[in-house]
């Protein structure tokens, strides 16, 4: 039986920065770290919320990262 053992979890925050000369959209990346295991989906996202009001740039796209060791 396989067993799993967290090591680490980021999020990223993915905004919306314009255009470049081509007419193509162009994005900024900005990740966080040390997020727990035990983060919620609703809770990452009301703390994504708050990161964007600082901002200027709507939020595009909000990803939760995170490694696992998996061993037998």
């Amino acid at each position: 039986m396989a067993n799993s053992n967290f090591k680490k979890a980021s999020i990223r925050l993915t905004f919306d920065n314009g255009f470049d000369a081509l007419g193509k959209p162009r994005k900024k990346v900005k990740a966080y770290h040390n997020v727990t295991d035990t983060a919620a989906a609703t809770e990452i996202f009301e703390t994504a919320r708050v990161l964007t009001e600082f901002g200027m740039k709507p939020l595009m796209d909000l990803e939760k990262q995170s490694n696992q060791s998996i061993f037998a």
